[in-house]
């Protein structure tokens, strides 16, 4: 008998809740931790049934991806049952929204497995994927192109906000049957189709924000094929200029070439022209300069689209590093205390640095359960390697350098994802760090402890002054540590200045 689970949009979970996105390329489901502003995902597995391949040309579901969706149906809800879900929402899109027969599929399968699928709008789901950016990147300008094998969604986006949003008919399964392949007629027919989104060529965006598989397939190529030393997608970024020298290499290409290229699936070797295609003609009509790709997309925007107002509005960065503390036992004010203490020391860093010595504050025993020889480096790859929220990719290095001098003076590695970085931002993190590690060395990491000892930069000079209680806290090691910050908060002031 199927387990009948409850939903999130109807009931707030209290567990693990889970999503399964019935798209026109494919079936996947998402468990994550909890309902919150940056949930983690415990749980993600998708299959390429190709729903919609042929739907542009029929009309109707592909017989086989119908077959290979309720297989993938059949091991989620198993999955579902095994990991004790308090909630399981179903959604599908493009593909059973547009066929002929969508309705019977929908039908068969919730009859077949005891669910209920909900078969979302184009505008819900333009919606939601403009929710995804905003859930997981900081302050969003821009639009959002959430691409799939029957649609393409649209939206505006700017920070917490949500403006136009249409669906167009530009899924890359759709485009491919529509134009049987021909370069011209894909151009043709996806210059048409925007044409047709009046608000669009006045957008004039900051950024694009693309969502998807496809786009996140072409970010993966260009990673490999530049060498880029950090290998996340997530906040990756390319100029209109890249895009169009990329799609004149993949336009001259087959299938089986397009196939063997780096970071390409398999399965996704077909439509990557399409996509690629997609992607220069929006940049073209709405005059982006770069494209962001995000790996957040409907799933993200869904839950976030439940949240209260107020949670809505917190910090990804700083509320994913909340709960990535909380995941290691280190909850409390002196995380607080700790940024506070901190403030005389960085009167002049940039407004958008203090947000990451936040982050830093509050992951500042981040490695306290590790070996003390492996601590530092820990520290730095599990900021580097993390599904932390809401920061690019130089402050996420710029974090997990700031991490590692937390626990080490002196840089002990060669990481060449670190030529990202230049000598002011290097400096910046290593002052950071070495400041939370001299508080440590006269708190113990515990709050209440940091009020006995004022930090402060006086004429360029660093002093330390400790009331009665906490004199014999001055050691060696101590005078050690900060003449070191001393140091490189003067190499700092002299880029500032």
């Amino acid at each position: 008998m199927p387990i009948k689970y409850n939903t999130a949009s109807a009931d707030y979970p209290k567990g693990l809740i889970g999503i399964i996105d019935i798209g026109s390329n494919s079936v996947r489901m998402v468990v994550y931790h909890a309902l919150k502003r940056v949930p983690l995902p415990l749980f993600n597995e998708k299959y390429m049934c190709g729903l919609g391949r042929g739907l542009a040309r029929t009309g109707r579901l592909n017989p086989a991806g119908v077959a290979a969706a309720r297989i993938a149906l059949a091991r989620f809800l198993v999955m579902a049952e095994r990991l004790q879900l308090a909630s399981l929402d179903i959604l599908a899109t493009a593909a059973v929204r547009d066929a002929e027969d969508g309705r019977k599929f929908v039908k068969e399968m919730e009859e077949a497995f005891g669910i209920t699928i909900n078969v979302i709008s184009g505008e819900r789901e333009a919606e939601l994927a403009a929710g995804g950016i905003i859930a997981s990147v900081h302050d969003p300008l821009g639009i959002s192109a959430d691409l799939g094998g029957g649609s393409m969604e649209l939206a505006s986006v700017e920070r917490y906000k949500i403006g136009q949003t249409t669906t167009c008919k530009l899924g890359s399964l759709r485009i491919l049957d529509a134009s049987e392949g021909k370069v011209k007629s894909m151009q043709e027919m996806i210059k048409r189709e925007l044409k047709s989104v009046p608000w669009l060529k006045n957008a004039h965006p900051h950024c694009l924000y693309a969502i998807g598989g496809g786009f996140r397939n072409l970010a993966k190529l260009h990673m490999r094929k530049t060498h880029y030393p950090l290998n996340i997608v997530h906040e990756y970024v390319m100029s209109r200029r890249s895009i169009t020298q990329l799609v004149e290499k993949l336009v001259g290409m087959s299938t089986s070439e397009i196939a063997n290229l780096p970071g390409i699936s398999q399965k996704r070797a077909p439509t990557m022209v399409p996509t690629a295609l997609v992607l220069q003609q929006l940049l073209e009509v709405t005059a982006a300069p770069e494209v962001m790709f995000s790996v957040s997309g409907i799933r993200e925007g869904f839950f976030y689209d439940l949240l209260s107002p107020k949670l809505k509005q917190e910090d990804a960065l700083l509320a994913s590093a909340t709960d990535l503390a909380a995941l290691i036992g280190r909850q409390g004010e002196y995380a607080e205390e700790l940024f506070r203490w901190m403030d005389p020391l960085f009167s002049q860093e940039p407004i958008g640095w203090r947000r990451l010595r936040q982050a830093l504050s509050i992951l500042s025993e981040l490695a306290w359960s590790i070996d003390p020889n492996f601590r530092a480096q820990w520290a730095y790859h599990r900021i580097i390697q993390s599904s932390l929220k809401g920061m690019d990719h130089k402050e996420r290095i710029m974090l997990a350098l700031a991490l590692y001098h937390r626990y080490q003076t002196k840089w002990k590695s060669e990481r060449t994802e670190l030529k990202l970085l230049d000598e002011r931002e290097r400096l910046w993190a290593r002052c950071a760090g070495l400041a939370a590690n001299l508080a440590f060395q006269l708190s113990g990491g515990r709050a209440g402890n940091l009020h006995h000892a004022e930090i402060r930069r006086v004429n360029g000079q660093l002093t330390l002054a400790l009331d009665a209680e906490a004199s014999p806290l001055r050691t060696e090691t101590v005078e050690k540590r900060l003449d070191g910050l001393g140091e490189a908060l003067k190499a700092f002031s002299n880029f500032v200045l």
